[in-house]
């Protein structure tokens, strides 16, 4: 099967698109103020949007529907509840009506079809510019595991950014003399939030895609101060902000096997693979499967680690049985269907990276000057753009306070997944004759 491909002038359609729509309202862009903190040394973007505060609601429900029935347009139906009918029998489960956008996208929010399976569409609320979608035709579950199209179909688009951006750069270098190199850059970078955890604010299946150039707007002033308190002092010196996925893959060259990468830095686990143009579909997408079955089993151990942390409360026999419980089902092979852990994925031209999460983000605290107490301000919500290396703030309280303790941002990260420094993965004693499940 010959692989998708989306326009060779997709960067065009995007930017017109996204400029017609934002013109006409269509689209909300929320301007941000940005800055830089550093966890373990990694440049993170914390950015803040004062006027995220007047975004508005998501419309809610509009009533609810026989599953028989064709959903009206622009509509999906989720969640079900039985209830009794005339005859005594159980009625068909009714689902509850939400607005889907996916759904017979307007002509405004439409960039372009992506045959055969899939739309490009705006992101209705942008922080970035040119912020898109890349979603599924028919309704298909958020919740689900992704399938070849979806990965053939983002790896369409991410290929057309990377030619088109080639061209205009020509790989030349910086004008700031970085050792990074314009043309050697991700041009595009995808995520897929999945799950309770995950960040995920839609049922209907989408990917979104973000133009990494798109992510800088800002930066420069605030990289400018940090060499120039680097040049002034005598502290160590700072990096600069890149797409952080790039940078969760073992080089297994490098003979500095003491050397502490990003992936070791990071608060929490992370499990990535290098990826190649010259990749089949397939084997794209088994990459993706063989991350996915990594970052479950480290949820699992993770989980079980916890129990077996209570065992001495808990009768051994009941904890034991468990345990093989847990283990059988791990010895079992997901390829499809509902994920059994909430998780984020992003993608650029040359790596897959998974983030198993136990949890959307946690409280943000300062204290209280007058008493002494930790207070809450707010909170810290991540999705798959924290693979990017990028958080977001939607109140000056928020802003505020972790701009004055940029350490908490470490702190906050932890928790939203497998701590990275408790065991990962099983060893190589998995059973034989694993049992696949669809």
């Amino acid at each position: 099967m010959s692989p998708i491909k989306a326009p060779p002038n997709l960067p065009e359609l995007v930017r017109t698109a996204f400029n017609k729509a934002r013109a006409s309202g269509d689209v909300n862009f929320y301007p941000t103020q940005v800055t830089l903190v550093d966890v373990n040394s990694i440049p993170f973007q914390l950015r803040f949007s004062p006027s995220l505060a007047n975004k508005p609601k998501a419309p809610k429900p509009v009533g609810q529907i026989d599953h028989r029935v064709p959903s009206p347009p622009s509509t999906t139906s989720i969640g079900s509840q039985p209830t009794p009918s005339e005859n005594g029998f159980p009625e068909p489960p009714r689902k509850k009506l939400v607005f889907d956008p996916f759904d017979n996208p307007s002509p405004a929010m439409l960039i372009c079809p992506l045959p055969p399976h899939h739309n490009l569409v705006l992101n209705k609320f942008a922080i970035v510019p040119e912020h898109f979608i890349l979603c599924t035709r028919g309704y298909k579950e958020q919740t689900h595991l992704l399938e070849r199209e979806d990965l053939e179909a983002v790896r369409g688009c991410i290929e057309v950014y990377h030619h088109r951006y080639d061209q205009k750069y020509n790989g030349e270098r910086r004008s700031d003399g970085n050792e990074t190199t314009v043309g050697k850059e991700p041009k595009l970078f995808a995520f897929f939030n999945c799950g309770e955890h995950s960040g995920a604010s839609q049922p209907h299946r989408h990917l979104q895609l973000l133009v990494v150039e798109k992510m800088r707007e800002g930066l420069e002033c605030v990289e400018t101060e940090r060499e120039t308190e680097t040049k002034e002092g005598e502290g160590k010196k700072k990096k600069r902000w890149e797409v952080l996925a790039q940078k969760l893959v073992e080089d297994n060259n490098n003979n500095n096997n003491n050397k502490e990468t990003e992936k070791k830095l990071l608060p929490f686990k992370t499990f990535a693979e290098r990826l190649t143009p010259e990749m089949s579909g397939e084997e794209v997408h088994q990459i993706y499967l063989g991350l996915y079955r990594r970052a479950r089993e480290a949820v699992r151990l993770y989980q079980l680690s916890l129990q077996q942390s209570r065992a001495s409360q808990q009768d051994s026999t009941t904890t034991k049985g468990a345990a093989e419980e847990e283990e059988e089902k791990a010895d079992e092979i997901q390829t499809g269907g509902e994920a059994t852990i909430s998780y984020n994925l992003a993608m650029t031209r040359d790596v897959m990276v998974i983030v198993p999460r136990l949890a959307e983000g946690s409280a943000i605290t300062e204290k209280n000057p007058e008493t002494g107490e930790e207070v809450v301000v707010g909170k810290l919500a991540l999705n798959g753009t924290v693979l990017a290396g990028t958080a977001l703030v939607k109140s000056q309280r928020e802003w505020d306070a972790l701009r004055k303790n940029p350490e908490k941002v470490g702190e906050l990260l932890r928790v939203i997944g497998v701590p990275n420094d408790c065991e990962g993965e099983r060893g190589e004693g998995r059973k034989e004759g694993r049992k696949g499940m669809l």
